[in-house]
């Protein structure tokens, strides 16, 4: 059997088992040595096994991970979404659909210092959704509206996706992003002028209460900046840091942790919810470092076999254009976001695409965002988008069914955002070419 042949039947044998719910990280490093051994022989892969082990866990450069992870922690615990949603209430006061707006604008905000659309979409759940429906609103509007912007986590900085995909393409950490900012902010905007549709299609409830003045304590923006302070400073505070070459990727991460644990500190948070929070990452850093060694053992079997390369010269033979090849790949990432975690599908197909796209000619600092924000696509999509099971579990009761059906809208605006970022790359590489 031929190292090629060895190399599909892996590729294979590797999204049957995912498909089937076994543990990505896990699935990859069982493949990958099996594929390995097959190739090359036992003795070797046990070899590679134990130095890709050794090598991703002592990696300097993926110590930033569990820091911006646990700033992100710290900061949820600490009270600061509720602030955030009260500050946003007061910019949203007196819009059709206010409140649903506010829970965006708070999620974009909040994005900035969490860098995961989970925890983005779980904690801005469990903060606005009970004022949504004190207020009477369409349970459509008030959960697809939560869904959608928790997505925006995967792509404002300092966004773990955009993260692990420098990592993995060797790609600037502070360039991808600065690359996802303007998208970002690009896709708040979209969401904002959707929910300004969708309160008119499912208005609240007849006679439902009004937010009043006492609810949201209105002191003018000082009272709005006071509430966005914390975020905005911590924001501010690493990503000038970064980008003022003061700090590196790594040391922006750790100072983010140190001053979101101060603050969480000052703000007198529980020892129990910190030990809480440390806890927590130590256990999500686990999972995301045992498929960063997943993936680099399956990276062994795709360069010995010689995959990618095959890949690459039957495109060259098909007849596709660059185009046809893109858009192809983005549609298997739609497909493959109803079954598969954000980052465990970056991991898993980064490496066999990102040859393609050099080969093709397109910008692997665009394409990162492009694939980010599809990633981001198949995270609402129904019937399995994480997303939706996220704000139904943190909104407990909620139907399932009518989460998909209000997010409907937001999938067709991410697609038009898709769209719009694919005509005008300028869009993404704006800022890079400023940095």
């Amino acid at each position: 059997m031929t190292p090629l042949i060895i190399g599909y039947i892996s590729i294979a044998v590797m999204f049957v088992i995912v498909i089937l719910g076994a543990p990505i990280g896990l699935a990859m490093i069982a493949v990958g040595f099996a594929g390995f051994s097959a190739i090359i022989g036992i003795s070797p892969a046990l070899s590679i096994l134990k130095t890709a082990t050794f090598e991703t866990v002592t990696s300097y450069s993926f110590t930033l991970i569990p820091l911006f992870l646990l700033m992100g922690n710290l900061i949820s615990r600490s009270g600061v979404a509720a602030d955030l949603f009260r500050g946003a209430l007061l910019l949203t006061r007196g819009w059709s659909g206010g409140l649903a707006a506010a829970g965006v604008t708070a999620s974009a905000v909040f994005s900035t210092v969490s860098g995961s659309s989970l925890a983005t979409a779980s904690t801005m759940t469990r903060v606005a959704y009970p004022e949504m429906k004190s207020h009477g609103y369409d349970t459509r509007l008030a959960t697809g509206s939560l869904a959608a912007g928790g997505t925006l986590g995967i792509l404002i900085p300092p966004s773990i996706a955009l993260m692990l995909y420098a990592l993995i393409t060797e790609q600037s950490v502070g360039t991808m992003f600065l690359a996802g900012i303007l998208p970002g902010i690009l896709a708040f905007l979209l969401y904002l002028v959707t929910i300004l549709i969708m309160a008119r299609i499912w208005p609240p409830e007849e006679g439902a209460s009004q937010i009043t003045d006492a609810e949201i304590a209105p002191k003018g923006h000082f009272e709005i900046l006071r509430l966005f302070a914390p975020s905005l400073v911590l924001f501010g505070l690493v990503m000038g840091g970064l980008y003022g070459n003061f700090f590196t990727p790594t040391e922006a991460g750790g100072v983010g942790a140190a001053l979101a644990l101060i603050f969480a500190l000052w703000r007198k948070v529980p020892r129990t919810e910190l030990i809480a929070a440390f806890t927590e990452i130590i256990a999500t850093s686990g999972s995301i470092f045992l498929i960063l060694i997943g993936a680099e053992v399956f990276g062994f079997v795709l360069s010995t076999s010689q995959l990618s390369n095959a890949l690459v010269d039957f495109l060259n033979t098909s007849g596709f254009g660059p185009w046809q090849v893109l858009l192809s790949i983005l549609l298997f990432y739609v497909i493959l976001g109803c079954f598969m975690e954000s980052l465990a599908m970056i991991l898993l197909t980064v490496p066999i695409f990102f040859p393609v796209i050099l080969a093709n000619g397109f910008d692997p600092i665009w394409f990162g965002v492009i694939a980010v924000v599809t990633v981001e696509l198949g995270l609402i999509t129904p019937p399995v988008g994480m997303n939706l099971f996220m704000v139904k579990s943190a909104s407990r009761g909620t139907s399932l069914s009518k989460i998909m059906v209000g997010v409907i809208p937001f999938v067709i605006t991410d697609v038009i955002r898709l769209g719009i970022l694919l005509a005008f790359p300028a869009i993404s590489l704006l800022l890079t070419g400023r940095l």
